[in-house]
């Protein structure tokens, strides 16, 4: 990509619009790359892609008691299933 200014408007707006798409690109709004996360997330969660969000609260809380590291579970572990739960959680909203 070039960083030498635009000659004209028209070059001007290309180049806002190949930054903006470059953007997008790298962001979570990629559609590609939510659908990726909300498939991992499910997967971490073991809950089938038509999960309600009652399933996937109820499914979060027995593995949040299973895995928590007060309870002697895996910290790491823990860390990925809050992350899948919020992934999911921020789909409701």
């Amino acid at each position: 990509m070039s960083t030498r200014p635009p000659k004209s408007l028209g070059a001007l707006l290309w180049q806002m619009l190949r930054l903006s798409m470059k953007a997008l690109w790298e962001s979570n709004s990629n559609p590609a790359r939510v659908l990726m996360q909300r498939q991992q997330a499910l997967a971490v969660l073991g809950l089938p892609a038509n999960a309600t969000p009652q399933q996937i609260k109820q499914r979060y809380r027995l593995l949040a008691k299973r895995y928590h590291p007060d309870r002697g579970g895996d910290p790491q572990q823990m860390q990925r299933i809050i992350a899948a739960y919020h992934t999911l959680m921020r789909e409701q909203k």
